[in-house]
């Protein structure tokens, strides 16, 4: 799974949501160690299971170990575990962290290639687990089905900041945000949407819910699905994406000419023919929420910016700011 910087949506209870797990197999790959193989060949198999799915061109080197990669808003540090048991972590400058658990039944060691990406073999029944650092400043969880009898649900706990929470994005994956500077809430993080693939690259589907604080992917294999078969969830934090939500109480106020914060652009300025009043308003009627763009430091955008860059979104309960 792969973890990138962004403004979240984020529920301290859905936090396990940061990670984005897929099922990803670009070619067959190699057979898995005979029992008796040695550890190292065991890793080595598994490295090139995962990296014939990934490939390696966006992967940081010495993940685990911390890798601090350089973004447009600041400095992102990301840790992978040197054991199974371990968290994930991607840090934001400012000292916040989403962190996430590998779904692991032991305490397998890790061993880390040449390219940064670290294998934890036979970490659970039947599945061998890896982490991988991205150079966007996001972490990959990569779970790999070895066989038909590997579990097809997967589970990721995850640990976000205090006032962060997750809204669904509407692709499958969630967004992690936090309050944005008094009224609605700023992504500042994401999970991106699950995928997976066999081993002859055929795409398998794939989806994620959440329970409590935990991330879980759901593998949809079948007869004609070729093992092994590998699952990725990818997550960011730190990275402010410009996207701010609101609520229902909120879009209420803004359908009705209000002012919820002072850095919003009036909402009765029309623009092209539209106005965030209306937009809200649409919205109010049909049970949906306002969002819009704004500026990274949430300085005012112009009129125009905001009503172009404005639309509806609804969240499911438990995991939606919109309610």
């Amino acid at each position: 799974m792969q973890i990138k910087e962004h403004h979240m949506k984020l529920k301290n209870s859905v936090h396990a949501a940061l990670l984005t797990a897929a099922l990803i197999s670009g070619t067959a790959a190699p057979a898995f160690a005979a029992s008796g193989a040695s550890a190292v060949s065991a890793a080595d198999q598994v490295v090139a299971t995962v990296q014939s799915a990934t490939g390696t061109a966006d992967v940081a080197s010495d993940s685990t170990r911390g890798k601090v990669i350089a973004t447009d808003r600041g400095l992102v540090t990301v840790t992978t575990p040197v054991s199974a048991e371990g968290r994930v972590s991607v840090a934001a400058s400012d000292g916040s962290s989403v962190t996430m658990t590998l779904p692991a039944a032991v305490n397998a060691a890790g061993t880390t290639s040449a390219a940064g990406t670290t294998v934890y073999p036979n970490a659970a029944a039947h599945t061998d687990l890896a982490t991988q650092a991205t150079v966007d400043g996001g972490a990959r969880a990569l779970v790999t089905l070895k066989n038909v009898d590997a579990p097809t649900t997967q589970r990721f706990n995850l640990g976000l900041p205090d006032g962060a929470t997750l809204i669904a994005d509407g692709t499958g994956g969630y967004d992690i945000v936090t309050s944005a500077g008094g009224a609605g809430v700023a992504v500042r993080g994401h999970i991106d949407a699950p995928w997976a693939k066999d081993a002859n690259g055929k795409a398998v589907p794939t989806s994620y819910s959440l329970d409590g604080n935990t991330l879980v992917q759901t593998i949809e294999t079948g007869t004609n699905t070729a093992y092994p078969v590998v699952a990725d969830p990818h997550y960011t934090w730190g990275i402010v994406s410009g996207t701010v939500y609101f609520n229902k109480s909120e879009t209420k106020v803004l359908a009705l000419g209000g002012t919820v914060v002072s850095w919003l652009p009036h909402p009765a300025a029309v623009v092209g023919g539209r106005s965030l009043a209306g937009i809200a308003g649409y919205a109010v009627a049909t049970d949906q929420c306002i969002k819009f763009k704004v500026n990274p430091s949430l300085l005012p955008l112009s009129v125009p910016a905001a009503v172009n860059g404005s639309g509806t979104y609804k969240g499911s309960a438990g995991d939606g700011y919109c309610r």
